[in-house]
C-alpha cells in the first residue's frame, strides 16, 4: 500500500517538475499566458496550452537554481517585500526565458504582487504585438458577480478565436467539463476520506491532485481522472481497514492555513508527520471547495466558470474576500478535519493574509484552538530555515499539551 501511494506521488511530482524545468516550452501548440490560475476547461478545450506566470515562478523557486531566481527578480529592481514566487516570474520575464506567447490574458488577482506582474505583462515591450484581453474580477461573492465575470471570460473565448483563426468546439468544451466534474468529484470524495481518524492517506496528496487536474501540461485529462480514482480507491480501501499513514503514530492535527510554498512539505511537514505523528491534514490548495459546472445552458457554464475562480480557487478564495469567509473557512476544517491546532505560516509576501494575524489568533483562544504565527517565506527557506520551523512548530506542540515534551 506505501508503494502504490508511492507512485502516485510520484507520477504527481513528474509531471509538475515537466512544467517547471520547461518555462520556455518549444511546442508548436499556440499558448495562452497568464497572470493567474482562473482558466482550465476552455484552453483544453480550444487545443491550447495555459501558462500560469505566477505558477511558474512559484514552482521555479523549487529548483536547485531556486534562489539564484530569486536574487535575479531583486537585481531586477521588483520591490523587496514582493512576494518570491513573482520576483522569480519577473526574471523569468525580462530574462527572455518565456516563450513568446500567441496571446496574454490577465486580471486583477487575489494580491497585489500577481496584479503587479499582470502589469508588468502587459507593459513588456518585446511582447507588444501579442493580442491580450483583460478581465475585471468583482470582489463581491454573488450570482451576479458570478454572471458578471462569466459574461467576460465568454467573451474572452470570441476573442480567442480571433487570434487561433478558428472556432471553439462547444462539443469538446461540454465534454472538458464533464472530465472536469468527475476530477472534482474525486477531489470532494477524498477530503471527505480524509476527515477520518487517523488520517488514512498522505494528506499532500489532496494538493497534488488539484494541481494535477488544473495546473499541469496535461490539465483536466482522463489520466488525471484515473489518477485521483486510484487515490480515492486506496484511501477507502485504507479507511475500511482503520489504519492511518503507513509509519505515522498520528497524535496532532492541524491546518496550515497557507500555500505549502516549494520547500515546506518535503522538510518540515514530513519530518513533524514522521518524528513527531504531527499531520498537516489541510492547507490551501488541498482544500477542495469546487462545485459542479452547470452545464445547462452557455450562460450557466461561463458562470459556473466565474464561481470557481473568484470563490473556489484555492489563494483567491483565501485573498480576495472578506475576513469573515477567511476565519469562517479556518473553523469549519478545525471542526470538520478535528485539528487540534491551526499554523499561521505568515508568508512575508501575503500582507493581506499578515493583515488579519490577530484577528485569528483572538478567534482561536475564543474557541479554545491553539494557534502558531510562524512568520517564514514559503518560497525562500534561506529567511528562515526549515530546523528553525521544525524547532518552533516542535515546541509549540509541547508547550500546548498537544505532544509530550
Amino acid at each position: 500500500m506505501l508503494n502504490a501511494f508511492s507512485q502516485l506521488m510520484a507520477q504527481s511530482g513528474k509531471g509538475l517538475f515537466e512544467l517547471t524545468v520547461n518555462p520556455q516550452n518549444e511546442s508548436t501548440t499556440p499558448v495562452i499566458l497568464c497572470n493567474g490560475d482562473f482558466m482550465a476547461e476552455i484552453p483544453v478545450a480550444l487545443g491550447c496550452e495555459f501558462s500560469d506566470l505566477t505558477l511558474t515562478g512559484a514552482m521555479g523557486t523549487a529548483l536547485p537554481e531556486g534562489a539564484d531566481l530569486i536574487d535575479g527578480g531583486i537585481e531586477l529592481g521588483v520591490e523587496s517585500r514582493m512576494c518570491n514566487a513573482i520576483k522569480s516570474a519577473c526574471y523569468y520575464l525580462e530574462s527572455g526565458k518565456i516563450r513568446t506567447p500567441e496571446m496574454i490574458i490577465t486580471t486583477n488577482a487575489c494580491c497585489d504582487s500577481m496584479d503587479t506582474l499582470a502589469n508588468l505583462m502587459n507593459a513588456y515591450e518585446p511582447w507588444a504585438h501579442v493580442p491580450r484581453f483583460i478581465m475585471d474580477a468583482p470582489h463581491t461573492l454573488d450570482e451576479e458577480s458570478y454572471a458578471y465575470f462569466g459574461r467576460q471570460l465568454r467573451e474572452a473565448v470570441t476573442f480567442f478565436e480571433g487570434v487561433l483563426g478558428r472556432k471553439m468546439d462547444w462539443d469538446r468544451l461540454r465534454e472538458v467539463c464533464v472530465e472536469s466534474n468527475k476530477q472534482s468529484q474525486l477531489l470532494l470524495e477524498f477530503q471527505e476520506l480524509k476527515k477520518a481518524v487517523p488520517c488514512p492517506a498522505e494528506p499532500d496528496l489532496a494538493r497534488q491532485g488539484t494541481e494535477l487536474s488544473r495546473w499541469i501540461k496535461h490539465r483536466v485529462s482522463p489520466e488525471v481522472t484515473r489518477w485521483l480514482e486510484e487515490v480515492v480507491r486506496l484511501t477507502e480501501q485504507r479507511v475500511k481497514e482503520g489504519k492511518g499513514i503507513d509509519g505515522v503514530d498520528e497524535k496532532v492535527r492541524f491546518l496550515w492555513q497557507d500555500l505549502a510554498g516549494s520547500w515546506s512539505t518535503g522538510t518540515v511537514l514530513a519530518r513533524l508527520q514522521k518524528e513527531l505523528g504531527a499531520v498537516c491534514v489541510m492547507d490551501y490548495v488541498s482544500y477542495a471547495t469546487w462545485t459542479p459546472i452547470d452545464l445547462a445552458s452557455e450562460e450557466k457554464m461561463f458562470a459556473s466558470f466565474a464561481k470557481r475562480f473568484l470563490l473556489e480557487a484555492a489563494m483567491t478564495r483565501q485573498a480576495l474576500h472578506s475576513t469573515d469567509l477567511f476565519i469562517g473557512d479556518i473553523l469549519r476544517i478545525v471542526k470538520e478535519f478535528r485539528c487540534d491546532a491551526v499554523i499561521m505560516p505568515a508568508h512575508v509576501g501575503h500582507r493581506d493574509t499578515n493583515s488579519r494575524l490577530k484577528l485569528v489568533r483572538d478567534v482561536c483562544r475564543e474557541n479554545g484552538i491553539p494557534c502558531l504565527v510562524l512568520g517564514i517565506d514559503i518560497w525562500d527557506k534561506r529567511f528562515i530555515s526549515p530546523d528553525v520551523v521544525f524547532d518552533r512548530m516542535s515546541t509549540f506542540f509541547q508547550q500546548t499539551g498537544l505532544i509530550a515534551s
